[in-house]
């Protein structure tokens, strides 16, 4: 597997975001808005919170140590703002439409359905490369 440990790659977030937006226009059209709506909201918390850990884990990981070292009170301050923007957020959602809270964490999961997605089609692509390979 080429992908990298941590990193969201931008066609794991293309198919996050197409598998999202596939299910909140189809939960739009039978009529459950609401529904779609807390779809819609969880996975767009996902997708941020997946982002940023993304790029933690590329500055952890990089082998430039100096990047490493760097971790200070600007890191803190941002970690601490995530989790306060995550946890409004998903407060939000909770508040506004508590009967939808499953659809608001099926919503939160397509971060991790479009990754898994994702890597599939990496593998097959893997897979095709060493078929065209003569001798592999």
């Amino acid at each position: 597997m080429t992908a990298k440990f941590g990193r969201m790659g931008g066609g794991a977030v293309r198919r996050t975001v197409l598998l999202a937006a596939s299910a909140a226009t189809l939960l739009g059209a039978l009529g459950w808005f609401r529904e779609a709506i807390a779809l819609t909201l969880g996975s767009a918390v996902a997708i941020v919170s997946v982002a940023w850990l993304g790029s933690l884990a590329g500055r952890f990981l990089t082998p430039d140590r100096k990047s490493r070292e760097k971790l200070g009170v600007k890191f803190a301050l941002g970690a601490v703002l995530r989790y306060a923007f995550l946890g409004l957020a998903i407060y939000g959602i909770v508040a506004v439409l508590p009967d939808k809270v499953p659809w608001a964490l099926a919503g939160l999961s397509t971060a991790v359905v479009g990754a898994v997605v994702e890597e599939f089609f990496e593998i097959r692509r893997e897979r095709e490369a060493r078929r065209d390979v003569p001798g592999a």
